[in-house]
């Protein structure tokens, strides 16, 4: 099955090809599970307060999912998929158009549309769980970020403006190390959460 959130940041399947996020305007995303593709089932209703435009599930933590919400909201959340349970927040200065995850390190662009206009930013490149920024993208004048994807080789990402203009940003360096699973405590930021994805103290698996 081919994710849609290569072609729209408001759709993400999950890992398993079991779980479907759904953004809207109704300031919620929702999460359907479609296991048996002929009769979706509503599982959670994850909520904002502004229409969710950017939903992306984690290539590297297959039950994390990331959320953003539109300009009244501006805030960055992260959930435990499978329990529907908020994990962490963040709040932003724009409205959040677009999510994309690094397939290769513990890392989340985030890309930006109303907000700021004595500071606009295009992008910014978040660690993952710390949320320290290591790279933005700043413009002179107040532009907005419709969309965004990244490149086959996930070390560039392909943003779609409203000045009618496609700008290419590298982001990574291309690399065939791919993170295919990371088991480490802070995914989460829950003990009990992370007991239920088999992460424990007992449990360590060295990834850059």
């Amino acid at each position: 099955m081919v994710n849609p959130s290569f072609f729209d940041p408001g759709l993400s399947i999950n890992k398993d090809d079991t779980v479907v996020a759904v953004g809207g305007n109704d300031n919620c995303c929702t999460l359907w599970d479609i296991s048996n593709t002929g009769t979706p089932v509503l599982k959670y209703i994850l909520k904002h307060t502004a229409a969710v435009k950017a939903v992306a599930f984690c290539p590297w933590s297959k039950s994390l999912l990331a959320t953003g919400g539109g300009s009244k909201d501006k805030t960055l959340k992260f959930w435990h998929s499978p329990t529907g349970t908020l994990i962490k927040e963040y709040k932003t200065s724009s409205q959040i158009t677009s999510l994309i995850w690094s397939v290769n390190y513990r890392q989340l662009v985030v890309t930006f549309g109303f907000g700021d206009v004595d500071n606009p930013i295009v992008l910014i490149v978040y660690t993952y769980p710390d949320l320290h920024e290591i790279l933005y993208v700043k413009t002179p004048t107040p532009l907005r970020v419709l969309s965004a994807v990244h490149s086959p080789d996930c070390s560039s990402v392909c943003v779609a403006m409203n000045d009618e203009t496609i700008r290419f940003y590298e982001i990574w360096h291309r690399s065939s190390d791919i993170i295919n699973e990371y088991h480490d405590r802070g995914v989460y930021g829950s003990d009990i959460i992370e007991f239920m994805e088999g992460i424990h103290n007992s449990y360590r698996k060295k990834i850059r």
